[in-house]
């Protein structure tokens, strides 16, 4: 399988599965090698790995009703004359989402030299449907990449990837990486974002699967993006077949016949990312909840100035979020706008696809309404309000690029979100959106966390939440935190996370537990 639905699942998934309404409140490198076990043979290439012949057609199913299919399919070819090899798939995912349908595809072409470590070629993608249509095409000399991208109704624009090194083993690295039993490393350009990432499929082993009252051994190939936390696991059959591929409890990939693959069922999205509550949480700021979680993996508990995790009973853990005024609250503390960037990581300010920074319509709103701010956070405070104030709230609308939603202006979380982000990047405030759970209650009376996206921004030396979806200066502490920035693999967790209790109290402005109030007297 050249491509999971990894990368197009989250789209769909995080951003609208996420954003509960609001009901009760407004350069050259050489390209990288396998890295072979103890013992294991001579290394097989990526051109003669066994595998079906034809394109090979997957069902994806969340929480065990089909959502979407894919297919794949590698070819060799002769192209200008030469012989390449031809990655190409194309996939869907459809679901409800609050009674609305919305569905996102792709499709994709990736031309190879036809050689063990041949250099990516070219590219074509095609994205369709909810989220935006729009094309990129690349063309790839040595590390160099040059990627034009079209969209209906807007003039087409050109970004440049440096530092590409894919290779035509990152066509189907996880049928590679089990038929050498071994690891396979490589960069892949990742279009859905437009960025180059660090990828790895590991062997980790034999293992006895049964099915339609046959059992048989495959090998089992874990794939992560390098830094994930959550793996994708493939089961490859000896003959090459895909057996089976997994993202947590709830998205499993099965092969299927064309027919069975395109067989789609309702999903609904809202009900799959519900995670019950026992008791409301609060929305005042400052407040600290502590919530008692299981099927969080301990690969996600990461403490920082908002979240502290420590183990509970029966191997739950223990989150205490705490919201409370951020030290750049004081205009005194705040870090000057004009300094804003220092010492900040490039991703955290540039432009890329979605967060499209440099749009003039971006750079232009972002100037008017908060560039004559003394400050990263009274900045970013405006743009947030302005945000929450400009769009039409609009659960299930879908617009993946911040000058899109600009011009819609409307839309659920990921749209509040990313035109925040890319607002705030505009102005050279670092700024990313972070993935992660929120408090709501629907007309069905139940307390529950729903998937959701905010911001966070930096200033006075830490990373401050605002929520422009709630209006939100400082996000309140029944927002978890569960990624940031590109990280995917939250997706993951659909289906697997529960909360067994919940304790409130509430904080001092600096976060510290509040004095406990005298008994009253009669």
């Amino acid at each position: 399988m050249n491509r999971p639905l990894r990368f197009l699942l989250p789209a769909l998934v995080a951003g609208l599965v996420a954003c509960p309404e609001q009901r009760t409140e407004p350069r050259g490198e050489r390209p990288p090698q396998a890295t072979l076990s103890a013992g294991a043979s001579p290394p097989l290439d990526v051109l003669t790995l066994r595998r079906p012949g034809g394109p090979e057609w997957y069902g994806v199913y969340l929480a065990g009703k089909k959502a979407g299919y894919q297919e794949n399919r590698i070819d060799r070819e002769i192209r200008d004359g030469r012989e390449v090899v031809v990655a190409r798939s194309e996939q869907l995912v459809k679901a409800s989402v609050g009674g609305k349908q919305v569905e996102r595809g792709e499709s994709e072409e990736r031309v190879y030299e036809a050689r063990p470590g041949g250099r990516l070629l070219s590219f074509q993608t095609t994205f369709r449907g909810d989220g935006g249509d729009r094309q990129l095409f690349g063309s790839c000399i040595r590390d160099r990449c040059t990627v034009r991208i079209q969209a209906p109704g807007t003039p087409a624009e050109q970004r440049i990837l440096e530092g590409v090194t894919e290779t035509v083993e990152q066509a189907d690295p996880a049928r590679l990486a089990a038929e050498r039993r071994a690891t396979v490393r490589g960069r892949q350009i990742e279009t859905l974002k437009l960025r180059v990432r660090e990828m790895e499929d590991v062997y980790q082993g034999r293992q006895a699967v049964a099915g339609g009252g046959v059992q048989e051994e495959v090998s089992v190939v874990s794939e992560t993006e390098v830094g994930d936390r959550l793996a994708i696991e493939y089961r490859v059959a000896d003959d090459g077949r895909i057996v089976e591929v997994t993202e947590g409890e709830a998205i499993v990939i099965r092969p299927e016949t064309e027919a069975q693959a395109k067989s789609l069922e309702d999903v609904d999205l809202l009900e799959l990312g519900r995670v019950p509550l026992p008791r409301p949480v609060p929305r005042q700021v400052p407040a600290a909840v502590t919530y008692r979680l299981s099927g969080l993996p301990t690969a996600f508990w990461k403490n920082d100035a908002r979240q502290r995790y420590e183990k509970g009973p029966g191997g739950t853990a223990l989150l205490t979020v705490t919201a409370r005024p951020p030290a750049a609250a004081d205009p005194a503390r705040d870090t000057p706008l004009s300094k804003a960037a220092d010492g900040a990581d490039r991703e955290d300010l540039e432009p890329t696809l979605e967060a499209d920074a440099d749009a003039p319509a971006v750079a232009a709103l972002a100037r008017q309404v908060a560039g004559g701010a003394p400050g990263a956070y009274a900045a970013a405070r405006l743009l947030s309000d302005h945000v929450y104030k400009l769009l039409k709230k609009a659960y299930g609308a879908s617009h993946d690029r911040a000058s899109d939603v600009l011009v819609a202006e409307e839309g659920d979380c990921t749209e509040h979100s990313i035109l925040t982000v890319a607002l705030a990047r505009a102005l050279h405030i670092p700024a990313r959106e972070v993935q992660g759970l929120v408090y709501a209650r629907y007309a069905d009376g139940q307390d529950a966390l729903y998937w959701h996206a905010w911001v966070e921004i930096r200033s006075a030396g830490e990373w401050i939440a605002i929520d422009p979806t709630f209006g939100q200066a400082v996000a309140d502490a029944s927002h978890i935190a569960l990624g940031s920035g590109n990280r995917l693999d939250t997706v993951g967790l659909l289906g697997s996370l529960k909360v067994a209790d919940v304790e409130v109290r509430e904080t001092t402005a600096r976060g510290r537990p509040a004095p406990a109030k005298e008994p009253r007297t009669r």
